[in-house]
């Protein structure tokens, strides 16, 4: 506010100088001037109103004309010598006072455009009919990197210079940048002054007066720095979506054949676990049988990748010894990998309790000991070590899973998480192990890092929270099965017949009473009717008529003592979310094999505690 006040009266003050030094110089020249005497005082209001705009003008008029009555008419009594005289002072007035509306008028406008010019976000440049500069705004001034001062006078090439951003190439201006409207092709940037790279946008347009005749044109251009990112932006957000619906149905399938595939695979791999027992290492169905039983393997792992990638979320947490997991699945793991590749483990000696789905640290075990085996297709060694690291966030848990394998160059290494990424051959990797290995660990709020080179092998770093809790039990080990303490009788409803006589064979080969039922009909009778105890309901989960989690329930009203034990080529969530448990979980994931059902059955036998259903 006191600038422009102060501003106001330096213009006032120069308005008034500027007159009096005008009428000073008419006082003097009036003998000479005769009846132009008053033209000599038109500049003084022309310069006022240029400076104080119209009403400056106008100031100046009145002061003039007031000075000119004083010093150019008769002061004695005011008598007027020459009527002639007060006519003129009168045209004076009216003239200086239109001079001062017309001159001010234009001295606004041009201030008007000035400031229009400067306001606009756009870069602006306008040249003559020649191309040569005569205006630049501020932001033409940023971004080309001349200053008015320096770019008036010259071609419009010299300052406007454009090239193609791809190649470089130098764009010449379109012909009709002088005389018409003009658009430069897309993927064009500008080179400043200091022959930086600008992206822009940009369009030539002619400045054309009433009559047509052209004056020069008007070349206005942006900078398309933000526009190309947010559409880098929005690309990259279109491909996460249509990434996410891939994988969403990914989900929906996996989801929708899990069922009848691992129905396929139990029997498939059960059968041949059962053929590989039986038969010795001499027999010639022996190899036959063991092929079977790592095929169905690799069919079931690539099942349960699916289901855990389309699923994203532990299912199941419960804490538990990271010691403990990596030593019970080590007869997995040494039936995994090749016999010329030697397994180390390395265990820390003090505990390391995470909360953890175990199921899934399994699968991560198992992920990154498959890869490490790929990558050392002439033998070589596999080291798991676990040990306490300290992290930002606190201690946790890290498994290291190294191996002497062929290693990988960075460009590998960056993107050896991202899904269906594999550096394998055609149907040997589907590009789903590390990244659902990855989403397992994030999903536990952990982190997982690679560090390989090339001929050097790989290195594979997973930390996984500590907690302060105790471990609740062991890692489930596979490989083993309890004989059953007592004779028990277990009732099995299946209604995949296949599947059904094979868990049948199972758990009668390991001593139980096994009484069969294909649906909930006949089930519910054997409960019902069957005059000894039922000590175990084995369930498929997903039945014709109700499902097995209301089979349990119906059938533990009548038999309160018995334990249940579900089973499904489901993942475990829709059954976690209508059984309340009291420790954990009596849920068996299809496809199993003879020792793990056989294992989990006598373990829920030997608890001698059942499950409440809701």
């Amino acid at each position: 506010m006191l600038s422009r006040r102060v501003s106001y009266y330096a213009r006032t003050g120069v308005i008034v100088l500027v007159s009096g030094i005008f009428l000073t110089l008419s006082h003097y020249v009036r003998d000479l001037a005769g009846h132009n005497l008053f033209t000599i005082l038109f500049p003084a209001v022309a310069l006022s109103a240029w400076v104080g705009g119209r009403l400056g003008g106008l100031l100046s008029t009145v002061t003039l004309t007031l000075g000119s009555a004083y010093y150019h008419l008769p002061p004695e009594g005011f008598a007027i010598a020459d009527p002639d005289d007060v006519i003129r002072l009168g045209t004076f007035t009216l003239s200086g006072a239109f001079v001062a509306w017309l001159s001010g008028a234009l001295k606004e406008s041009q201030g008007f455009v000035r400031a229009t010019l400067q306001s606009i976000g756009d870069a602006v440049i306008a040249t003559d009919r020649r191309g040569r500069v005569r205006v630049l705004n501020p932001t033409a001034e940023m971004l080309t990197g001349w200053s008015q001062q320096d770019a008036r006078g010259r071609q419009l090439s010299d300052i406007f210079r454009s090239v193609r951003t791809e190649t470089g190439e130098l764009l010449p201006l379109p012909p009709e940048s002088i005389s018409g409207r003009a658009d430069l092709p897309s993927g064009v940037s500008l080179v400043s002054k200091s022959g930086n790279r600008i992206p822009i946008d940009d369009s030539f347009a002619p400045v054309q007066i009433d009559s047509g005749e052209t004056l020069g044109s008007i070349v206005v251009f942006r900078d398309a720095t933000r526009r190309l990112q947010n559409e880098v932006a929005a690309l990259e957000s279109e491909r996460r979506r249509l990434r996410g619906q891939r994988m969403e149905a990914v989900g929906r399938l996996a989801g929708g054949v899990a069922h009848d595939f691992n129905n396929l695979l139990t029997v498939i791999n059960g059968y041949a676990d059962m053929m590989v027992n039986q038969v010795g290492p001499e027999h010639p169905l022996h190899g036959s049988a063991e092929a079977i039983l790592q095929a169905g393997e690799r069919a079931a792992a690539l099942t349960r990748q699916l289901l855990l990638f389309s699923r994203g979320q532990p299912s199941k947490l419960e804490v538990a010894d990271l010691n403990v997991v990596v030593a019970g699945f080590e007869k997995m793991l040494r039936r995994l990998i090749a016999e010329d590749i030697e397994l180390v483990l390395n265990l820390s000696s003090q505990p390391l309790p995470v909360l953890v789905d175990i199921g899934q640290i399994e699968q991560v075990i198992m992920n990154l000991a498959t890869n490490a085996r790929d990558a050392m297709p002439h033998g070589g060694r596999l080291t798991l070590v676990t040990r306490r690291a300290e992290q930002p966030s606190g201690p946790c848990a890290q498994l290291e899973v190294a191996d002497t394998g062929v290693g990988m160059d960075p460009e590998t290494a960056a993107r050896v998480f991202e899904p269906f990424f594999t550096t394998k051959g055609v149907n040997k990797g589907t590009g789903l192990g590390l990244s659902v290995t990855y989403g397992i660990v994030k999903s536990h709020k952990g982190n997982l890092e690679v560090y390989s080179r090339p001929g050097h092998g790989s290195v594979f770093r997973a930390c996984l929270p500590m907690t302060d809790a105790v471990p609740e039990q062991a890692s489930r080990n596979v490989g083993s099965a309890e004989a059953p303490a007592t004779k028990a009788t277990i009732l099995l409803v299946e209604d995949n017949p296949d599947v059904r006589h094979l868990m049948r064979d199972i758990l009668a080969g390991a001593g139980y009473v096994v009484l069969e039922a294909s649906g909930v009909d006949e089930a519910m009778a054997i409960g019902r009717d069957h005059p000894g105890p039922i000590d175990l309901l084995v369930s498929d989960v997903v039945m014709p008529g109700f499902s097995g989690v209301e089979l349990g329930r119906r059938l533990m009203m009548i038999r309160p003592r018995m334990a249940v034990l579900y089973v499904s080529g489901y993942s475990g969530e829709e059954l976690a979310s209508r059984v309340t448990e009291s420790s954990e979980l009596t849920y068996l994931q299809k496809p199993f094999g003879p020792a793990e059902l056989s294992s989990r059955v006598a373990e829920i036998l030997s608890r001698s505690r059942n499950i409440r259903v809701e």
